[in-house]
């Protein structure tokens, strides 16, 4: 009985700390999705944030970001989630010198 609760205490931890991404989902576009324990909704874009930087770093690209949406976990406790799209890009590419205020809409809210 020690042993199926001790299966259950690992898998619900791993579980917590859930982590998807970066994904490709189109040319220099990623998606991350994190959940993270007891750091809410900000600590869970602050995770997502830090992994983008992380990995456009290792292609010596700097992290644009796309799209972010961040928020309590269904489970609460002060679990937070996030989703952020972002480009990889080279510091000297034009979308990452323009404001996003500034982009041409793409239809898209």
């Amino acid at each position: 009985m020690k042993n199926v609760c001790a299966v259950i205490l690992v898998t619900a931890g791993l579980m917590a700390c859930a982590d998807m991404g970066p994904i490709k989902i189109g040319k220099d576009l990623y998606s991350i999705s994190v959940r993270v324990p007891f750091s809410g909704p900000s600590g869970a874009k602050g995770q997502a944030l830090q992994e983008a930087n992380a990995f456009c770093a290792k292609q010596n690209r700097v992290v644009l970001l796309d799209h972010e949406n961040s928020y309590e976990c269904a489970l609460h406790g002060g679990c937070g989630e996030a989703e952020i799209t972002f480009l990889c890009l080279t510091e000297d590419d034009p979308r990452y010198n323009t404001p996003h205020s500034l982009r041409k809409d793409n239809g898209e809210g």
